[in-house]
């Protein structure tokens, strides 16, 4: 059943919001590395898909538990993986 804008909690609209800003972000930066406009984009890109799935994992706890186990896996993942890239540099 789908809930309309109005009736979601207030949490759930600024996650929501937080989430679309985020994605603009990790695309803006792809692209500035794709284009070498600043060739270090990537260092603050991949955290910041994390924070994405973050967002997508509070978002789809309720409706969809798996695709929200799936979303915590990969956003550890990831941050596990940026971790270690900041360290191995």
């Amino acid at each position: 059943m789908k809930t309309k804008w109005k009736d979601t909690p207030t949490l759930h609209k600024v996650i929501t919001v937080f989430s679309v800003i985020v994605s603009l972000a990790v695309v803006t930066l792809a692209v500035l590395q794709i284009f070498d406009i600043w060739t270090q984009a990537m260092n603050l890109c991949v955290p910041l898909m994390g924070v994405n799935l973050l967002c997508q994992t509070y978002t789809q706890w309720n409706t969809s538990r798996k695709t929200a186990y799936f979303s915590l896996g990969c956003a550890a993942f990831v941050f596990a993986c940026a971790i270690a890239v900041f360290f191995i540099k």
